[in-house]
């Protein structure tokens, strides 16, 4: 029997990258080739000191370059922003270095309606290089967008998709607090709002992937966002909470086919709420699915890029591709060689 392993580079080191990078270790140390971010304070440093383990001889580097590996299909674990432009340069780079890549970037979920001609170039150099380009996470990547591609499998006609998540975003990282509005204005986050410059990135990117994963066509989508109000004073890790300031968004997009069909993705973020995710699908029957206490997003997304990965290394597509591309997402044993 043959023993192999995928092989990941970790590229970005945020809190994100660093989960992901804590998560892959303790997984198996040996999948580990190389952990790359640019900040001064993390250069040279050994990686169990940033993840709480013992010194592992293993430490960061700047420079993709200088990772060096003799697999043949080694897997670039990649987390440093939301933005599919500005991620490309960093993603061509690792191409070139013959890494296929799993991002976080959430734009990157589902590109080729926002980035039509983006899209087309990145698949275009992916497939030519010989190597896959994906971009994962739990939402967008997993509650949002596949779960609900994959639970209309138990209806034979499908009407009505609607997604329903509720985030305690107290619970979650500082960045992702800030991200949401926490402790601004009412009129701060509704300034913002107008110029598309606060909200959760990858929302209509899951609606326009679920209708690619079930070959619908979509008419048009609506996307509305607004803030939620403190309706006492609380403390929350980034900051005090004021009766009337903002403690989140609630965020809803919907998408409409020609014929009547209709993708329903209503997502809030807010400190203090209950957390849940909620799946129903209308049909022939309806459906509901729902995760008490819902799913925690930064060690989730963690475990979805290494599972992605590790599928992706057994698929071998190259391209840019999405979750609806890749077959049914899961936790890949790799104790023997896996090939799909």
């Amino acid at each position: 029997m043959t023993i192999q392993y995928s092989e990941f580079a970790v590229f970005g080191l945020g809190p994100i990258g660093i989960e992901i990078l804590r998560s892959a270790y303790q997984t198996n140390p040996q999948s580990i080739i190389g952990v790359v971010d640019i900040a001064p304070d993390k250069v040279g440093k050994d990686i169990g000191f940033l993840i709480n383990e013992k010194e592992t001889n293993k430490c960061v580097v700047p420079h993709i370059q200088e990772v060096n590996t003799e697999a043949d299909h080694p897997i670039a674990l990649h987390a440093t922003g939301s933005n599919a432009q500005q991620v490309w340069p960093q993603i061509k780079e690792l191409l070139d270095h013959g890494f296929s890549v799993v991002s976080t970037c959430e734009q990157l979920s589902f590109p080729w309606h926002r980035y039509p001609l983006l899209s087309k170039e990145i698949d275009d150099y992916a497939k030519a290089k010989g190597l896959s380009v994906i971009g994962t996470g739990i939402n967008p990547g997993y509650i949002m967008d596949t779960m609900a591609i994959s639970f209309t499998t138990v209806l034979t006609t499908v009407n009505q998709i609607k997604v329903i998540r509720k985030v305690d975003v107290s619970k979650r990282r500082l960045p992702l607090q800030k991200k949401v509005g926490i402790g601004m204005t009412r009129d701060e986050f509704e300034f913002l709002a107008q110029r598309n410059e606060i909200g959760h990135v990858g929302l209509e990117e899951s609606v326009r992937l679920i209708a690619y994963g079930l070959n619908w066509k979509l008419s048009n989508v609506i996307n509305t966002i607004e803030p939620t109000i403190a309706s006492e004073n609380m403390t929350v890790p980034l900051t005090t909470l004021k009766r009337g300031d903002v403690m989140g968004l609630h965020q809803i997009s919907t998408g409409k086919t020609v014929d009547g069909k209709e993708i329903s993705l209503d997502l809030t973020m807010s400190a203090g709420i209950k957390q849940e995710d909620e799946i129903v699908i209308e049909g022939n029957e309806t459906q509901r699915l729902l995760v008490p206490n819902g799913i925690f997003g930064d060690t989730a997304t963690a475990a979805m890029i290494i599972n992605t990965a590790k599928q992706i290394d057994a698929l071998r597509k190259p391209g840019l591709l999405t979750m609806a591309d890749i077959g049914v997402p899961r936790n890949i044993n790799q104790s023997h060689y896996v090939r799909i």
